[in-house]
């Protein structure tokens, strides 16, 4: 009975072992493309949490690529992000200037890919930021939610990003 216990107990390791190495792909969801357009919507307001929205976006733009895809993204800032992507340490709380670096980084890095980005200069009105102090990275249009709509008329897929 212990033998057979154990020999049970092993046989799951092994299917657990197995299942986990099984990789994932997108190959179903990508099968015929040859690019993917897509306007990522950013307008949160915490530090943390925009960096992690980059990430994901730069993520997202890499594994298109190495599938063979290839990404044409747009990035549109408004909202709370606005603020966060400013050159002027002004619009930062004290606790949040080291993110402040972060940021910076992965905006350079997106544009050093290829990836455009927008900020709306209605959200800057409305948060009180100059739009001459915008990240120079990112191009200050005079509506984003034409932008929006533009973009989508144009094909390019909408990624919410709260």
């Amino acid at each position: 009975m212990r033998s057979v216990t154990l020999i049970m107990f092993i046989w799951v390791l092994l299917g657990t072992f197995c299942a986990n190495a099984e990789e994932y792909t997108d190959q179903a969801s990508l099968k015929g493309m040859s690019s993917a357009k897509a306007f990522f919507d950013v307008n949160v307001g915490e530090p943390a949490r925009l960096i992690l929205r980059l990430r994901l976006i730069n993520r997202t733009f890499e594994d298109l690529n190495e599938s063979g895809v290839k990404p044409q993204f747009i990035v549109g800032f408004r909202s709370g992000a606005t603020r966060l992507v400013t050159g002027d340490e002004f619009y930062y709380e004290e606790t949040e200037l080291p993110s402040k670096k972060k940021i910076v980084s992965w905006i350079k890095n997106l544009k050093s890919n290829g990836i455009v980005m927008e900020q709306c200069a209605i959200a800057a009105e409305l948060n009180e930021v100059d739009a001459d102090d915008i990240l120079p990275e990112i191009k200050v249009v005079r509506n984003g939610y034409i932008s929006l709509i533009g973009y989508q008329s144009k094909g390019y897929a909408v990624v919410p990003m709260d």
